[in-house]
C-alpha cells in the first residue's frame, strides 16, 4: 500500500545534499523504492511549508533536527491532522547552544520530542530516555551503503594508523585526540574539513586529509588500525561504518557505552592518551577488540529504509487507532447526554 509522506528537512538545501552523506535525504530516495510518495522540503521551502501540506495531503509528516517545532505548533493550533514523526538523531542543544543560545535550543529540541506523536531515532540513549518520558518511540540504527565490502584499503603510510572521520571541533573532542597523539608513535589521519586552528599546533603525525568523496570512506576506514569515535554518542553514522570496517575502535566512554562494551568490541576511556598508548603497544588487544567489533550486526540502508516503512506503517495504525477510539468515546457521550435529556 503506498504511503504519502512529506519529511521536512528545512535546515539544509538541496546542493548540500550532493556534498554531504545526509541520511535523511538517503532514506527519502530508499522509501520511494518502497512505494512510498514523499514530499521532500529543503530549507527554501520553509515558507511553502503549510502550502505544500494542503496541497500533498500527506498521511504522514517527518521532521529532523531543529524544525521540529514547526509541525508541532501547527498541531497545536489545529492546522495539521496528520500524525507527526520526529526523527531525533543529535542533540541538538549541545550543537546549537553558542549559536542560539542554551535556553532557546533546549526548548525547540524537547518541545518537540515532548509533542511528537512518535519518535524514530537510532540511539539507544535516546530510545530509553523517550520511554522513561512515555514517548512512543522505534528504535531504527544507520545504515552503510550496501558496496561497502567491495572497496580496497587505501595506501596510508605509517605504522600504526589511526582514522579519524568527521566533524574537527572540541564538541567531538577532536582537539583531545590531537594532544593524545604527540609524542606516540603512530600516524592520525583526520578526514573532513580541515580546521586550522588545530593544524596549527598538531604534531607533524597528525595528517589533515580534508574532505574525502563519501563514496572512498570505507577505503580509508580499512587501512586504519585504529579508528578514533571521539564524540560522546551512540548514533553516529561514522560509528555503523566502523563497526562495519571491523578494525579496534578507541572511543569516548559516555553514551557509546549504551552500544558498545569495553575491552570486548571497543576501548572507551575518557583518557585517549592512555587509550592510543595500550592499542598502539598491544597488537593482541586490537586483535581482539577488532574480532569483537566484528560480530554486531550492522544493517545496509535499504534494510534500514525497510524498517523505516515497517514503522510508518505500524505508527499509521496506532494513531489511526487511538483517534477512532477517541472519537467513539466523544460520540458515545453525545448520544448518552442527548438521550438522557430526550428522557426528561
Amino acid at each position: 500500500m503506498t504511503i504519502r509522506i512529506q519529511m521536512l528537512d528545512l535546515i539544509t538545501n538541496k546542493q548540500a545534499t550532493f556534498l554531504t552523506n545526509r541520511s535523511f535525504y538517503k532514506l527519502a530516495i530508499l522509501l520511494r523504492q518502497l512505494d512510498c510518495q514523499v514530499d521532500y522540503l529543503f530549507k527554501e521551502d520553509f515558507l511553502k511549508f503549510y502550502y505544500k501540506y494542503l496541497r500533498v495531503k500527506p498521511q504522514v509528516l517527518i521532521s529532523v533536527s531543529e524544525e521540529g517545532p514547526l509541525p508541532t505548533l501547527f498541531k497545536k493550533c489545529g492546522l495539521i491532522r496528520s500524525p507527526h514523526i520526529h526523527c531525533w538523531t543529535d542533540d541538538y542543544t549541545d550543537i546549537d547552544a553558542n549559536e542560539y543560545g542554551i535556553s532557546f535550543t533546549a526548548f525547540c529540541e524537547y518541545y518537540t520530542v515532548a509533542n511528537a506523536d512518535f519518535i524514530i531515532t537510532p540511539s539507544i540513549y535516546r530510545k530509553e530516555r523517550c520511554e522513561l518520558w512515555g514517548i512512543p518511540v522505534f528504535y531504527i540504527p544507520h545504515g552503510v551503503d550496501a558496496n561497502f565490502d567491495n572497496q580496497p584499503a587505501a595506501d596510508l603510510p605509517g605504522n600504526i594508523k589511526v582514522v579519524y572521520i568527521g566533524e574537527q571541533s572540541a564538541r567531538k573532542r577532536v582537539d583531545k585526540l590531537i594532544a593524545a597523539a604527540a609524542n606516540l608513535d603512530c600516524d592520525v589521519y583526520l578526514i573532513g574539513e580541515t580546521n586550522n586552528t588545530y593544524k596549527n599546533v598538531a604534531t607533524p603525525n597528525v595528517h589533515f586529509m580534508g574532505y574525502i568523496d563519501y563514496e572512498k570512506t570505507p577505503c580509508y576506514l580499512k587501512a586504519a588500525d585504529i579508528l578514533a569515535l571521539t564524540p560522546d554518542d551512540d548514533c553516529t553514522l561514522k560509528m555503523f561504518e566502523y563497526i562495519k570496517a571491523g578494525k579496534a575502535i578507541l572511543a569516548t566512554r559516555g553514551k557509546a557505552s549504551y552500544f558498545l562494551t569495553h575491552m570486548e568490541n571497543a576501548y572507551l576511556t575518557e583518557d585517549f592518551s592512555k587509550g592510543l598508548r595500550e592499542l598502539i603497544n598491544g597488537s593482541e588487544l586490537r586483535y581482539k577488540l577488532a574480532e569483537g567489533v566484528k560480530k554486531i550486526k550492522v544493517y545496509t540502508w535499504e534494510e534500514v529504509a525497510q524498517m523505516w516503512r515497517d514503522a510508518i506503517q505500524t505508527a499509521l495504525e496506532k494513531f489511526r487507532d487511538k483517534n477512532w477510539r477517541s472519537r467513539r468515546r466523544k460520540v458515545g457521550h453525545k448520544s448518552l447526554a442527548s438521550y438522557i435529556r430526550s428522557a426528561l
